[in-house]
Protein backbone atom coordinates (compact mmCIF):
# COMPACT_ATOMS: atom_id res chain seq x y z
CA UNK A 1 0.00 0.00 0.00
CA UNK A 2 1.71 3.02 -0.67
CA UNK A 3 1.74 6.35 0.62
CA UNK A 4 -0.42 8.41 -1.65
CA UNK A 5 -3.12 5.85 -1.70
CA UNK A 6 -3.51 5.52 2.23
CA UNK A 7 -6.56 7.89 3.70
CA UNK A 8 -6.90 8.06 7.71
CA UNK A 9 -9.70 9.07 9.27
CA UNK A 10 -9.51 9.30 13.28
CA UNK A 11 -13.20 9.14 14.42
CA UNK A 12 -15.10 9.61 17.44
CA UNK A 13 -18.13 7.58 17.08
CA UNK A 14 -21.67 9.86 16.35
CA UNK A 15 -23.18 10.68 20.51
CA UNK A 16 -27.10 10.53 19.03
CA UNK A 17 -29.12 7.17 19.57
CA UNK A 18 -32.88 7.68 18.29
CA UNK A 19 -34.73 5.14 20.96
CA UNK A 20 -37.79 2.98 19.88
CA UNK A 21 -39.94 5.57 21.70
CA UNK A 22 -38.81 8.45 19.54
CA UNK A 23 -36.58 10.15 22.11
CA UNK A 24 -33.53 11.21 21.09
CA UNK A 25 -30.27 10.48 23.67
CA UNK A 26 -27.48 12.01 23.75
CA UNK A 27 -23.75 10.64 24.91
CA UNK A 28 -20.98 11.73 26.07
CA UNK A 29 -18.01 9.24 24.68
CA UNK A 30 -13.98 9.71 23.59
CA UNK A 31 -12.66 12.60 26.18
CA UNK A 32 -14.72 11.81 28.80
CA UNK A 33 -13.66 9.87 32.01
CA UNK A 34 -16.51 7.86 31.76
CA UNK A 35 -19.16 7.52 28.67
CA UNK A 36 -23.06 8.94 29.54
CA UNK A 37 -25.79 10.25 28.34
CA UNK A 38 -26.11 14.25 28.73
CA UNK A 39 -29.68 14.14 28.27
CA UNK A 40 -32.37 13.95 25.72
CA UNK A 41 -32.19 17.20 24.60
CA UNK A 42 -28.89 19.43 24.18
CA UNK A 43 -29.39 20.80 27.41
CA UNK A 44 -26.13 20.58 28.85
CA UNK A 45 -23.42 22.51 28.13
CA UNK A 46 -20.49 20.11 28.75
CA UNK A 47 -18.13 18.39 25.68
CA UNK A 48 -15.28 17.03 26.57
CA UNK A 49 -12.10 17.34 23.83
CA UNK A 50 -11.15 13.94 22.88
CA UNK A 51 -7.32 14.31 23.87
CA UNK A 52 -6.18 11.05 23.06
CA UNK A 53 -7.76 11.16 19.53
CA UNK A 54 -6.76 14.79 19.27
CA UNK A 55 -2.79 13.67 19.59
CA UNK A 56 -2.93 10.44 17.21
CA UNK A 57 -4.55 12.71 14.65
CA UNK A 58 -1.56 15.13 15.20
CA UNK A 59 0.86 12.34 15.44
CA UNK A 60 -0.48 10.99 12.54
CA UNK A 61 -0.32 14.23 10.41
CA UNK A 62 3.64 14.93 11.73
CA UNK A 63 5.15 11.92 11.73
CA UNK A 64 3.42 9.19 8.64
CA UNK A 65 3.31 10.19 5.12
CA UNK A 66 -0.83 9.23 4.98
CA UNK A 67 -3.62 11.42 4.35
CA UNK A 68 -5.69 12.28 7.55
CA UNK A 69 -8.31 13.96 8.86
CA UNK A 70 -10.47 13.81 12.03
CA UNK A 71 -14.09 13.76 13.04
CA UNK A 72 -15.95 13.90 16.01
CA UNK A 73 -18.91 12.74 15.70
CA UNK A 74 -20.47 13.77 19.05
CA UNK A 75 -19.96 17.57 19.10
CA UNK A 76 -20.95 17.59 15.29
CA UNK A 77 -23.86 16.18 16.54
CA UNK A 78 -24.44 13.32 14.18
CA UNK A 79 -26.84 10.65 13.84
CA UNK A 80 -25.42 7.25 12.67
CA UNK A 81 -27.01 8.03 9.38
CA UNK A 82 -25.03 11.06 8.83
CA UNK A 83 -21.89 9.91 10.06
CA UNK A 84 -21.85 6.88 7.79
CA UNK A 85 -22.46 8.93 4.72
CA UNK A 86 -19.75 11.58 5.70
CA UNK A 87 -17.58 8.47 6.02
CA UNK A 88 -18.57 6.76 2.64
CA UNK A 89 -17.93 10.49 0.85
CA UNK A 90 -14.70 10.16 2.48
CA UNK A 91 -13.98 6.77 1.59
CA UNK A 92 -10.53 5.62 3.47
CA UNK A 93 -8.43 3.05 3.33
CA UNK A 94 -7.91 2.87 7.08
CA UNK A 95 -10.76 4.21 10.09
CA UNK A 96 -9.56 4.18 13.55
CA UNK A 97 -11.96 4.92 16.00
CA UNK A 98 -12.27 5.11 19.91
CA UNK A 99 -15.32 3.30 21.55
CA UNK A 100 -17.03 3.60 24.83
CA UNK A 101 -18.22 0.75 26.97
CA UNK A 102 -21.77 2.44 27.13
CA UNK A 103 -22.50 2.25 23.31
CA UNK A 104 -20.00 -0.51 22.10
CA UNK A 105 -23.24 -2.28 20.55
CA UNK A 106 -24.34 0.33 18.53
CA UNK A 107 -20.69 1.39 17.43
CA UNK A 108 -19.58 -1.70 16.19
CA UNK A 109 -22.74 -2.40 14.58
CA UNK A 110 -22.21 1.09 12.30
CA UNK A 111 -18.25 -0.26 11.92
CA UNK A 112 -19.42 -3.47 10.05
CA UNK A 113 -21.51 -0.95 7.78
CA UNK A 114 -18.52 0.99 7.18
CA UNK A 115 -16.63 -2.19 6.39
CA UNK A 116 -19.30 -3.23 4.47
CA UNK A 117 -19.64 0.44 2.50
CA UNK A 118 -15.95 1.26 1.73
CA UNK A 119 -13.55 -1.71 2.78
CA UNK A 120 -11.60 0.48 4.93
CA UNK A 121 -9.54 -1.40 7.56
CA UNK A 122 -10.69 -0.86 10.99
CA UNK A 123 -8.91 0.03 13.93
CA UNK A 124 -10.61 0.11 17.84
CA UNK A 125 -9.02 1.21 20.42
CA UNK A 126 -9.76 2.90 24.02
CA UNK A 127 -10.44 1.45 27.34
CA UNK A 128 -13.17 -1.12 26.51
CA UNK A 129 -10.88 -2.23 23.64
CA UNK A 130 -7.73 -2.54 26.01
CA UNK A 131 -9.73 -4.55 28.76
CA UNK A 132 -11.48 -7.06 26.23
CA UNK A 133 -9.57 -6.80 22.80
CA UNK A 134 -9.83 -10.35 22.75
CA UNK A 135 -14.13 -10.55 23.00
CA UNK A 136 -13.70 -7.66 20.28
CA UNK A 137 -11.28 -9.32 17.91
CA UNK A 138 -12.94 -12.34 18.40
CA UNK A 139 -16.62 -11.68 17.60
CA UNK A 140 -16.48 -9.07 15.04
CA UNK A 141 -14.17 -10.48 12.20
CA UNK A 142 -14.80 -6.62 10.14
CA UNK A 143 -12.38 -5.28 13.05
CA UNK A 144 -8.68 -5.62 11.46
CA UNK A 145 -6.67 -4.05 14.81
CA UNK A 146 -6.74 -3.27 18.21
CA UNK A 147 -4.97 -0.71 19.73
CA UNK A 148 -3.74 -1.14 23.74
CA UNK A 149 -3.47 1.29 26.32
CA UNK A 150 -2.39 4.54 25.66
CA UNK A 151 -2.39 4.16 21.72
CA UNK A 152 -0.96 7.14 20.31
CA UNK A 153 2.39 6.34 19.10
CA UNK A 154 0.93 2.27 18.36
CA UNK A 155 -1.58 4.38 16.04
CA UNK A 156 1.47 6.07 14.15
CA UNK A 157 3.53 2.73 14.13
CA UNK A 158 0.82 0.57 12.51
CA UNK A 159 0.00 3.21 9.99
CA UNK A 160 3.61 3.40 8.98
CA UNK A 161 4.05 0.00 8.96
CA UNK A 162 0.90 -0.56 6.31
CA UNK A 163 2.51 2.35 4.11
CA UNK A 164 5.89 0.38 4.11
CA UNK A 165 4.59 -2.50 4.20
CA UNK A 166 6.43 -4.17 6.94
CA UNK A 167 5.26 -6.93 9.32
CA UNK A 168 3.30 -6.19 12.66
CA UNK A 169 5.52 -8.10 15.28
CA UNK A 170 7.11 -5.45 16.21
CA UNK A 171 4.75 -2.72 17.01
CA UNK A 172 3.72 -2.36 20.65
CA UNK A 173 0.33 -2.19 21.87
CA UNK A 174 -1.24 -4.00 18.51
CA UNK A 175 -3.60 -6.57 18.60
CA UNK A 176 -4.31 -8.01 15.18
CA UNK A 177 -4.65 -10.81 13.03
CA UNK A 178 -2.26 -13.66 12.25
CA UNK A 179 -2.75 -17.08 10.24
CA UNK A 180 -6.64 -17.30 11.37
CA UNK A 181 -5.99 -16.41 14.68
CA UNK A 182 -5.65 -13.04 17.04
CA UNK A 183 -2.08 -11.72 17.71
CA UNK A 184 -1.57 -9.82 20.45
CA UNK A 185 2.09 -7.88 20.82
CA UNK A 186 3.35 -6.71 24.22
CA UNK A 187 1.76 -3.77 25.21
CA UNK A 188 4.21 -0.75 24.92
CA UNK A 189 5.89 1.53 27.29
CA UNK A 190 4.03 4.97 28.57
CA UNK A 191 5.27 8.31 26.76
CA UNK A 192 7.75 9.38 28.74
CA UNK A 193 8.67 12.85 27.52
CA UNK A 194 5.33 14.61 26.94
CA UNK A 195 7.10 17.94 25.19
CA UNK A 196 7.98 15.33 22.17
CA UNK A 197 4.09 15.24 21.15
CA UNK A 198 2.85 17.77 18.71
CA UNK A 199 -0.10 19.50 20.35
CA UNK A 200 -3.66 18.02 19.86
CA UNK A 201 -5.52 18.45 16.75
CA UNK A 202 -7.93 21.37 17.37
CA UNK A 203 -8.94 21.93 13.44
CA UNK A 204 -10.56 18.96 12.35
CA UNK A 205 -11.47 18.24 16.16
CA UNK A 206 -13.06 22.17 16.03
CA UNK A 207 -11.41 23.71 19.67
CA UNK A 208 -14.06 25.60 19.92
CA UNK A 209 -17.07 23.83 19.89
CA UNK A 210 -15.94 21.91 23.15
CA UNK A 211 -16.81 23.16 26.67
CA UNK A 212 -16.07 21.94 30.18
CA UNK A 213 -16.24 23.50 33.36
CA UNK A 214 -15.92 27.55 31.14
CA UNK A 215 -17.52 29.52 34.48
CA UNK A 216 -18.14 32.43 32.32
CA UNK A 217 -16.12 32.80 29.37
CA UNK A 218 -16.58 30.98 25.92
CA UNK A 219 -14.72 29.47 24.14
CA UNK A 220 -13.36 27.83 26.75
CA UNK A 221 -10.29 25.81 25.58
CA UNK A 222 -9.21 22.83 27.13
CA UNK A 223 -5.82 21.26 27.80
CA UNK A 224 -3.61 19.36 29.51
CA UNK A 225 -0.22 19.83 31.29
CA UNK A 226 0.20 16.29 32.85
CA UNK A 227 -0.60 12.69 32.17
CA UNK A 228 -1.54 10.36 35.30
CA UNK A 229 -2.18 10.11 38.59
CA UNK A 230 -0.11 8.70 41.21
CA UNK A 231 -3.61 7.75 43.69
CA UNK A 232 -5.00 4.29 42.91
CA UNK A 233 -8.98 5.02 42.97
CA UNK A 234 -10.60 1.49 41.92
CA UNK A 235 -12.78 2.33 39.74
CA UNK A 236 -10.97 5.02 37.35
CA UNK A 237 -10.01 3.99 33.66
CA UNK A 238 -7.38 6.20 32.96
CA UNK A 239 -5.17 4.61 35.80
CA UNK A 240 -6.28 1.27 36.11
CA UNK A 241 -6.49 0.47 31.76
CA UNK A 242 -5.38 3.15 29.27
CA UNK A 243 -2.03 3.95 31.69
CA UNK A 244 -2.19 0.57 34.10
CA UNK A 245 0.37 2.70 36.16
CA UNK A 246 0.82 5.33 38.93
CA UNK A 247 3.26 7.28 36.88
CA UNK A 248 2.43 10.87 37.05
CA UNK A 249 3.75 12.37 33.71
CA UNK A 250 4.72 16.26 33.35
CA UNK A 251 5.13 19.04 30.21
CA UNK A 252 7.77 21.56 30.23
CA UNK A 253 5.78 24.53 31.79
CA UNK A 254 6.80 26.55 28.93
CA UNK A 255 5.54 24.28 26.41
CA UNK A 256 2.39 24.59 28.49
CA UNK A 257 2.06 28.00 27.88
CA UNK A 258 3.29 28.04 24.78
CA UNK A 259 0.21 26.02 23.88
CA UNK A 260 -2.07 28.67 25.62
CA UNK A 261 -1.03 31.51 23.59
CA UNK A 262 -1.70 29.56 20.42
CA UNK A 263 -5.03 29.00 21.53
CA UNK A 264 -5.53 32.37 22.57
CA UNK A 265 -4.12 33.79 18.97
CA UNK A 266 -5.45 30.84 17.38
CA UNK A 267 -8.66 29.51 18.43
CA UNK A 268 -9.91 33.10 20.38
CA UNK A 269 -9.69 31.24 23.78
CA UNK A 270 -11.26 33.35 26.50
CA UNK A 271 -10.75 30.39 28.81
CA UNK A 272 -8.64 27.44 29.22
CA UNK A 273 -9.61 24.21 31.35
CA UNK A 274 -7.00 22.07 32.74
CA UNK A 275 -8.65 18.87 32.40
CA UNK A 276 -5.36 16.86 33.88
CA UNK A 277 -6.52 14.09 36.53
CA UNK A 278 -5.37 16.57 38.74
CA UNK A 279 -3.51 19.29 38.33
CA UNK A 280 -2.20 19.97 42.10
CA UNK A 281 -1.07 16.36 42.57
CA UNK A 282 2.81 17.70 42.39
CA UNK A 283 2.83 21.20 43.74
CA UNK A 284 6.55 22.09 42.89
CA UNK A 285 5.01 21.38 39.60
CA UNK A 286 1.87 23.32 39.35
CA UNK A 287 3.67 26.73 41.14
CA UNK A 288 6.16 26.41 38.14
CA UNK A 289 3.54 26.33 35.31
CA UNK A 290 1.59 29.04 37.50
CA UNK A 291 4.67 31.06 37.63
CA UNK A 292 5.23 30.76 33.96
CA UNK A 293 1.64 31.83 33.51
CA UNK A 294 2.51 35.17 35.82
CA UNK A 295 5.53 35.89 33.74
CA UNK A 296 3.89 36.14 30.57
CA UNK A 297 0.88 38.05 31.88
CA UNK A 298 -1.63 36.09 29.91
CA UNK A 299 -4.33 37.72 31.66
CA UNK A 300 -6.45 35.00 30.55
CA UNK A 301 -9.03 33.31 33.37
CA UNK A 302 -8.70 29.35 33.68
CA UNK A 303 -10.10 26.42 35.08
CA UNK A 304 -8.50 22.70 36.44
CA UNK A 305 -9.55 19.72 37.18
CA UNK A 306 -7.65 19.10 40.23
CA UNK A 307 -7.51 16.95 44.12
CA UNK A 308 -8.62 17.95 47.62
CA UNK A 309 -5.79 15.47 49.04
CA UNK A 310 -2.76 17.39 48.27
CA UNK A 311 -3.79 20.93 47.75
CA UNK A 312 -2.49 23.74 49.95
CA UNK A 313 -4.02 27.13 50.52
CA UNK A 314 -0.44 27.87 49.26
CA UNK A 315 -0.89 26.52 45.79
CA UNK A 316 -4.33 27.54 45.34
CA UNK A 317 -3.18 31.20 46.24
CA UNK A 318 -0.95 30.80 43.76
CA UNK A 319 -3.03 29.68 40.92
CA UNK A 320 -5.74 32.21 41.73
CA UNK A 321 -2.86 34.81 41.09
CA UNK A 322 -1.87 32.94 37.63
CA UNK A 323 -5.65 33.20 36.51
CA UNK A 324 -7.48 29.93 37.96
CA UNK A 325 -10.83 30.74 38.73
CA UNK A 326 -12.65 27.12 39.24
CA UNK A 327 -11.66 24.13 40.08
CA UNK A 328 -13.42 20.56 39.79
CA UNK A 329 -12.42 17.98 42.67
CA UNK A 330 -13.67 14.35 43.86
CA UNK A 331 -15.13 13.61 46.78
CA UNK A 332 -16.97 10.75 45.84
CA UNK A 333 -18.37 9.62 49.68
CA UNK A 334 -18.75 11.25 53.17
CA UNK A 335 -17.40 7.74 55.16
CA UNK A 336 -13.99 7.25 55.45
CA UNK A 337 -14.07 3.69 55.57
CA UNK A 338 -15.70 3.94 52.00
CA UNK A 339 -12.39 6.44 51.11
CA UNK A 340 -10.12 3.80 52.11
CA UNK A 341 -11.81 1.30 49.97
CA UNK A 342 -11.89 3.00 47.08
CA UNK A 343 -8.24 3.77 47.47
CA UNK A 344 -8.75 7.95 47.93
CA UNK A 345 -6.55 8.96 50.84
CA UNK A 346 -9.16 12.14 51.37
CA UNK A 347 -10.00 13.78 54.56
CA UNK A 348 -13.54 15.33 54.97
CA UNK A 349 -12.39 18.30 57.32
CA UNK A 350 -9.28 19.50 54.44
CA UNK A 351 -12.28 19.17 51.59
CA UNK A 352 -14.27 21.83 53.68
CA UNK A 353 -11.17 23.58 54.23
CA UNK A 354 -10.24 23.54 50.02
CA UNK A 355 -13.65 25.01 49.69
CA UNK A 356 -13.09 27.55 52.42
CA UNK A 357 -9.71 28.56 50.93
CA UNK A 358 -11.32 28.84 47.21
CA UNK A 359 -14.10 30.59 48.56
CA UNK A 360 -11.88 33.60 50.12
CA UNK A 361 -9.52 33.43 46.65
CA UNK A 362 -12.64 33.46 44.65
CA UNK A 363 -12.25 30.36 42.97
CA UNK A 364 -15.87 28.26 42.25
CA UNK A 365 -15.34 25.31 43.28
CA UNK A 366 -17.60 21.80 41.77
CA UNK A 367 -17.08 18.78 43.84
CA UNK A 368 -18.52 15.65 42.49
CA UNK A 369 -19.89 12.56 44.51
CA UNK A 370 -20.38 8.68 43.66
CA UNK A 371 -22.80 6.73 45.14
CA UNK A 372 -22.99 2.61 44.96
CA UNK A 373 -19.38 2.36 45.89
CA UNK A 374 -18.46 -0.81 47.99
CA UNK A 375 -19.71 0.26 51.48
CA UNK A 376 -22.44 2.11 50.53
CA UNK A 377 -25.92 1.51 52.41
CA UNK A 378 -28.64 3.68 52.65
CA UNK A 379 -27.26 5.61 56.11
CA UNK A 380 -23.73 6.30 54.09
CA UNK A 381 -25.20 7.85 51.06
CA UNK A 382 -27.65 10.05 52.74
CA UNK A 383 -24.50 11.09 55.09
CA UNK A 384 -22.95 12.04 51.67
CA UNK A 385 -26.34 13.76 50.74
CA UNK A 386 -25.94 15.68 54.36
CA UNK A 387 -22.26 16.77 53.89
CA UNK A 388 -22.68 17.69 50.22
CA UNK A 389 -25.57 19.88 51.30
CA UNK A 390 -22.95 21.44 53.71
CA UNK A 391 -19.83 21.69 51.64
CA UNK A 392 -20.56 25.16 50.37
CA UNK A 393 -19.37 24.27 46.99
CA UNK A 394 -20.88 26.21 43.87
CA UNK A 395 -21.76 23.16 42.31
CA UNK A 396 -22.02 19.19 42.76
CA UNK A 397 -22.29 16.66 40.49
CA UNK A 398 -23.47 13.08 41.30
CA UNK A 399 -23.59 9.61 39.52
CA UNK A 400 -23.94 6.00 40.06
CA UNK A 401 -20.70 3.86 40.73
CA UNK A 402 -19.78 1.83 37.38
CA UNK A 403 -17.47 -1.08 37.34
CA UNK A 404 -16.18 -0.60 34.02
CA UNK A 405 -13.89 -3.74 32.88
CA UNK A 406 -10.25 -3.60 33.28
CA UNK A 407 -10.61 -1.91 37.03
CA UNK A 408 -10.02 -3.24 40.16
CA UNK A 409 -13.52 -2.46 40.65
CA UNK A 410 -15.29 -4.29 38.21
CA UNK A 411 -12.74 -7.12 39.50
CA UNK A 412 -13.94 -6.93 42.67
CA UNK A 413 -17.59 -6.79 41.91
CA UNK A 414 -17.53 -9.62 39.42
CA UNK A 415 -15.95 -11.81 41.92
CA UNK A 416 -18.30 -10.76 44.73
CA UNK A 417 -21.69 -11.83 42.41
CA UNK A 418 -22.58 -8.15 42.89
CA UNK A 419 -22.73 -7.23 38.77
CA UNK A 420 -26.74 -7.73 38.04
CA UNK A 421 -25.85 -7.40 33.86
CA UNK A 422 -23.10 -7.70 31.10
CA UNK A 423 -25.59 -5.65 28.91
CA UNK A 424 -22.86 -2.92 28.32
CA UNK A 425 -25.41 -0.16 27.64
CA UNK A 426 -26.59 -0.01 31.01
CA UNK A 427 -23.16 0.82 32.08
CA UNK A 428 -24.25 4.71 32.30
CA UNK A 429 -23.82 6.27 35.79
CA UNK A 430 -26.86 8.70 35.14
CA UNK A 431 -29.27 6.12 34.04
CA UNK A 432 -29.30 2.95 35.08
CA UNK A 433 -27.59 1.04 38.50
CA UNK A 434 -25.70 -1.87 37.43
CA UNK A 435 -24.70 -3.05 40.90
CA UNK A 436 -27.03 -4.54 43.91
CA UNK A 437 -25.46 -5.54 47.30
CA UNK A 438 -27.24 -7.63 50.08
CA UNK A 439 -27.55 -4.03 51.74
CA UNK A 440 -28.46 -1.81 49.19
CA UNK A 441 -30.42 -3.34 45.88
CA UNK A 442 -29.89 -1.64 42.36
CA UNK A 443 -33.60 0.11 42.75
CA UNK A 444 -32.76 1.42 45.89
CA UNK A 445 -29.46 2.86 44.51
CA UNK A 446 -31.56 4.68 41.71
CA UNK A 447 -34.06 5.59 44.48
CA UNK A 448 -31.04 7.89 46.09
CA UNK A 449 -29.67 8.31 42.74
CA UNK A 450 -32.94 10.50 42.01
CA UNK A 451 -33.11 12.17 45.30
CA UNK A 452 -29.20 13.51 45.44
CA UNK A 453 -30.06 14.83 41.74
CA UNK A 454 -32.87 16.37 42.73
CA UNK A 455 -31.53 18.25 45.89
CA UNK A 456 -28.40 19.56 44.20
CA UNK A 457 -30.30 20.43 41.09
CA UNK A 458 -32.08 22.64 43.63
CA UNK A 459 -29.03 24.35 44.31
CA UNK A 460 -27.97 24.99 41.32
CA UNK A 461 -31.59 26.87 40.51
CA UNK A 462 -31.16 28.72 44.03
CA UNK A 463 -27.40 29.43 42.75
CA UNK A 464 -28.50 30.92 39.55
CA UNK A 465 -31.38 32.66 41.21
CA UNK A 466 -28.64 34.79 43.95
CA UNK A 467 -26.00 35.44 41.49
CA UNK A 468 -27.80 37.52 38.26
CA UNK A 469 -24.89 38.96 36.87
CA UNK A 470 -23.11 35.44 36.70
CA UNK A 471 -25.83 33.41 35.50
CA UNK A 472 -26.10 35.82 32.68
CA UNK A 473 -22.51 35.66 31.52
CA UNK A 474 -23.44 31.66 32.18
CA UNK A 475 -26.72 32.25 29.47
CA UNK A 476 -24.55 34.87 27.20
CA UNK A 477 -22.39 31.83 26.43
CA UNK A 478 -24.70 29.39 25.88
CA UNK A 479 -26.43 31.24 23.65
CA UNK A 480 -23.51 31.84 21.72
CA UNK A 481 -22.55 28.62 21.08
CA UNK A 482 -26.19 26.93 20.70
CA UNK A 483 -28.65 29.55 20.46
CA UNK A 484 -31.78 30.67 21.95
CA UNK A 485 -32.82 26.48 21.76
CA UNK A 486 -29.92 25.43 23.70
CA UNK A 487 -30.90 27.80 26.38
CA UNK A 488 -34.51 26.38 26.72
CA UNK A 489 -33.11 23.22 26.69
CA UNK A 490 -30.86 23.78 29.63
CA UNK A 491 -33.30 25.78 31.76
CA UNK A 492 -35.88 23.23 30.76
CA UNK A 493 -33.42 19.97 32.57
CA UNK A 494 -32.19 22.15 35.50
CA UNK A 495 -36.13 22.61 36.22
CA UNK A 496 -37.26 18.85 35.78
CA UNK A 497 -34.22 17.60 37.55
CA UNK A 498 -35.19 19.93 40.60
CA UNK A 499 -38.68 18.72 40.82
Amino acid sequence: MSAFQLKVLVVNMPGIKIEENGHIRHFVKAGSRWPMTIGYSKSVAYYPYPFWLGYTSSILKRDTPAAVKGIDGVVMDMTPEEFLSIIEREHPNLLLAELATLTIYDDLKLLNQVKLSTGAKIVVCGSFVTALHQEVMVNHPYVDYALIGEYELTARDLVNCLVEDKGLSNVSGLVYRKDGGVKVNVRGPLISDLDTLPYPDRDDFPAARYSDFAVTNFPCIQMISSRGCPFGCIFCLERHVIYASSAYRMRNPKNVVDEMELCISRYGAKQIYFDDQSFTVNKKYAMALCNEIIQRKLNIPWTCMADAIVADFEILEKMSKAGCVGIKFGVESADPNILKTIGKPLKLERIKRIVEWCRKLGIRTHATFCIGLPGDNRTTIKNSLIFAKKLGSDTIQVSMAVPYPGTPFFEWAEKEGYIITNNWCKYDGTQHAVLSYPELSNAELEELYREFLKTISRKKVYAFASHPLATAHIILGVYRQRGLRGILDATKTTVENAL
